[in-house]
């Protein structure tokens, strides 16, 4: 029986409520290429015929990983495929990932969910196993072993070489997390289900670091997305003294190799949801923040799951996030971004299964059901070097670490702005015929013009090149901004 098969047969069974899926053991399955040297494995966890866990063995990783697969009452092997929501954890402390240390973390919440297995035991906050009668998607959560867990602090970015040093368990493990997400898991999962590989039927979200992941995820990547949700999450990094304290102490982004934001304050910023927040603008993702109150009043205090008096880091935690997330929703409302913004007294992670089955679920729902359409133009900013959006490739050399912008950038290629510094390249949406030759106009800010013959390649991709003038002699910092944003040089390309 071929892997496919042999899955459809597994899930049928679940489906059914069969004894016999309960009883199922884990499956390795030959799997086409580059799965079959991944060794995969599917499972009913912990006898639960409606969860599956999915093993491999990460090339990019160098481990094997535990994920679950949350399987809702709508679900069907075959026929209409599945919208899938990704869920990402947040933080675990490396020094903590240890059972032998329950006895003592157990005694305060947040200590809990950060310590042994955290991953997991974040993902079992959310309550998804309560609610796949009302889900209609599937819910995939990474790396949910309940004995250990691999992103500790890694903010689901990739990490780069940095001449701090890297030493876990010091410091927390550099990981290719968004590579990871986007070119092992997410194929993988879209192999092994009958779920959605559409923008439109593809959605994240996350809890505390997990929901400050969602955010970058769906900024960094608007048309990966219909769906963002960020459940206590981190809105806003640099200039809130708490949080920036706390992003500096332990370590989201040194850890990573983009060191500290006084020496590295560009790379921080593109990895800033407010600095990014203007990737959503008019792309139709359907946003939602969601953010707790630790200050309750005498009753609510006596019916909290998490009492703040017995939970004083989770209490404390929460204070400093609802004043992030305070802060984004009007930062969002300036920039005309919309999004659905939920609050409930409690602590640190105390109100994610009610926010999971009372608003997010039908948030989500409501997403997949109406088919978020494509915007016909976007517009995007990154410091990252080489990018790839909306069908467009783009690379970019200079000297210095800056932003550089896409605007009003056309989806079908015939035309975008764009801003910054050093030499861009790169290719247009593959929209045109292939072989046929098109001319590309580029018009400086000061309105002259240069024309060139471009022909487009196989695909029917064109290739274009824009000169931006001299880089920056020093990275993009706040002290030198009004130097590098008179430097920036913004070129118009139409494409005839």
């Amino acid at each position: 029986m071929t892997l496919l098969g042999i899955l459809a047969l597994l899930i049928g069974n679940a489906l059914a409520g069969s004894a016999a899926a309960t009883a199922e053991p884990p499956l390795t399955r030959p799997l086409s290429a580059p799965y079959a040297q991944w060794d995969v494995s599917v499972a009913p966890f912990q006898g639960n015929a409606r969860t599956l866990e999915v093993d491999f063995n990460s090339p990019l990783m160098h481990r094997r990983v535990t994920n679950l697969v949350y399987l809702p009452d709508s679900y069907a092997p075959d026929g209409v495929p599945s919208p899938v929501l990704y869920y990402l954890h947040g933080t675990v402390l490396q020094e903590l990932d240890n059972p032998v240390l329950d006895p003592v973390t157990k005694q305060e919440s947040l200590l809990y969910m950060v310590s042994a297995g955290g991953g997991y035991r974040q993902t079992q906050l959310m309550g998804f196993q309560s609610q796949l009668s009302r889900a209609r998607f599937v819910v995939v959560a990474p790396d949910a072993n309940p004995a250990a867990s691999w992103c500790h602090n890694c903010g689901w970015i990739d990490g780069r070489s940095h001449l701090l040093p890297n030493l876990p368990p010091v410091t927390g493990e550099q990981v290719p997390g968004d590579t990871f997400l986007h070119q092992e898991l997410y194929p993988l999962i879209e192999h092994l289900f009958n779920v959605r590989t559409d923008r439109a039927g593809r959605g994240v979200s996350g809890f505390s670091m997990g929901g400050y992941a969602a955010m970058i995820q769906g900024m960094k990547h608007p048309d990966d997305y219909a769906f963002v949700g960020s459940v206590s999450g981190v809105y806003e990094i640099l200039t809130e003294p708490r949080l920036r304290a706390i992003w500096e102490a332990l370590g989201y982004l040194r850890d990573q190799g983009y060191g500290t934001g006084l020496t590295e304050e560009v790379w921080w910023r593109n990895y800033d949801p407010s600095q990014l927040a203007t990737n959503l603008a008019g792309t139709g993702t359907k946003f939602l923040l969601s953010y707790g109150d630790a200050c309750l009043s005498r009753a609510a205090v006596g019916n909290a799951a998490y009492p703040p008096l017995r939970n004083p880091a989770a209490a404390s935690i929460e204070f400093v996030l609802n004043a992030n997330n305070s802060l984004g929703v009007r930062d969002l409302a300036a920039k005309g971004i919309p999004v659905q913004v939920v609050t409930l007294p409690g602590v640190h992670g105390a109100n994610d299964h009610r926010v999971y089955s009372d608003y997010l679920v039908a948030a989500a729902n409501d997403t997949f059901t109406h088919s978020v359409p494509d915007p016909a133009t976007f517009s995007y900013r990154t410091v990252n070097p080489t990018f790839s959006v909306w069908g467009y490739d783009v690379s970019v050399h200079r000297s210095a670490d800056e932003f550089l912008s896409l605007d009003n950038a056309r989806r079908d290629g015939t035309s975008f702005t764009v801003t910054g510094t050093g030499q861009a390249e790169g290719d247009t949406p593959a929209t045109f015929a292939p072989g046929s030759t098109h001319q590309v106009v580029l018009t400086a800010g000061d309105g002259s013009t240069v024309t060139r013959a471009v022909t487009a390649d196989g695909s029917g991709r064109l290739p274009v090149s824009v000169d931006l003038g001299p880089s920056n002699l020093l990275p993009q910092q706040t002290l030198t901004d009004a130097l590098a944003l008179s430097s920036a040089r913004t070129v118009t390309v139409r494409i005839d």
